[in-house]
């Protein structure tokens, strides 16, 4: 796993689950989840997306953001 998702498990603990996949080798899954960007984020909550992100993010920006949709 990357070293700010590690990072963003281990400071939110149990508020957030981490997975990773990869979409090259996965296109129908990269399809489903509308994936246009990589990396991308996208939070669930109920099984409902509430936030994505696309794009490279920096620690401070990943902070905020997850602050801010947790």
């Amino acid at each position: 796993m990357a070293p700010l998702m590690d990072w963003a498990a281990d400071t939110y603990g149990e508020q957030l689950r981490v997975g990773k996949l990869e979409v090259d080798g996965n296109p129908s899954t990269r399809d489903a989840y509308e994936v246009q960007g990589i990396p991308t984020l996208i939070l669930y909550r109920g099984g409902e997306v509430v936030a994505r992100h696309e794009g490279a993010i920096a620690k401070p920006q990943l902070q905020a953001f997850l602050d801010a949709n947790l």
